[in-house]
């Protein structure tokens, strides 16, 4: 009697320990960037909701560590072993990674509409008092990069800052012209200061060139699976719905 007891504990324990290490093998550790509403805004925001969505469609969930942006740089896949991926713009990290792509900044120039700007193209900026996202100078690419050279860099009415809700509060006090972003955080920060889908503002569509951010990891297995599950999400509508969700 006594055997029997034992042998149905061991067998409860033995079932319990399995379905505990299954529910463990379903939870993928993900590294983001803080700081970048609306893209990472506590445990929500685009780039969590999109690698959570697409993990969720292969029955996984996530886990959030999160990464002040200079920290991010050192490649946290190499100093913290138990990240499975993580998400950003790995420009100088190992080659033997695999990658996938996850979303394009779409860089936009913005003005207040009352202001009747006419910018057609970068060149246009030219003389306009303008804020850029920090490193927009690096990031925003051709042909911006050269007309920073030869317009920008040394002139007065440029600058550039790391705080993006900055860069919104000093157009709308009139201490800039022209502000440089990208689409999304352009209607999120409208959206804090009281702002309903851009009304009174002007969206200059004068950069050609995207920025892509990159779901990165050691192996292939969640690349596939996230790469996969997105493009899904591209045809039935669903990716475009969650990113119109901060807009």
């Amino acid at each position: 009697m006594l055997g029997k007891w034992i042998k149905q504990i061991a067998l409860t324990i033995f079932f319990f320990s399995s379905s505990t290490a299954v529910a463990e093998d379903k939870v993928v550790n993900v590294g983001f960037v803080v700081g970048i509403p609306p893209f990472v805004i506590g445990d929500s925001g685009i780039l969590v909701d999109i690698v959570g969505e697409a993990l969720k469609r292969s029955g996984y969930t996530i886990s959030n560590y999160k990464f002040p942006s200079k920290q991010f740089d050192q490649d946290p896949l190499n100093a913290f072993k138990e990240l499975d991926i993580f998400v950003g713009t790995p420009l100088t990290f190992r080659v033997n990674y695999s990658y996938g792509k996850v979303y394009e900044f779409d860089n936009v120039a913005v003005s207040k509409s009352s202001n009747q700007l006419t910018i057609d193209s970068v060149s246009d900026l030219k003389g306009k008092y303008i804020v850029g996202f920090n490193n927009a100078s690096q990031h925003l690419k051709e042909p911006f990069t050269t007309f920073y050279k030869q317009e920008l860099a040394n002139w007065e009415g440029y600058k550039e800052i790391e705080n993006q809700q900055a860069q919104f509060d000093m157009l709308m006090k009139d201490r800039a012209q022209v502000i440089l972003l990208d689409r999304s955080m352009a209607y999120y920060y409208a959206s804090q200061a009281g702002v309903e889908n851009m009304q009174g503002f002007t969206f200059h569509e004068i950069f050609p060139l995207k920025n892509t951010i990159y779901v990165v990891g050691r192996d292939q297995k969640f690349i596939k699976i996230i790469t996969s599950n997105l493009e899904q999400m591209h045809k039935d509508g669903s990716l475009d719905a969650l990113i119109d969700e901060y807009r």
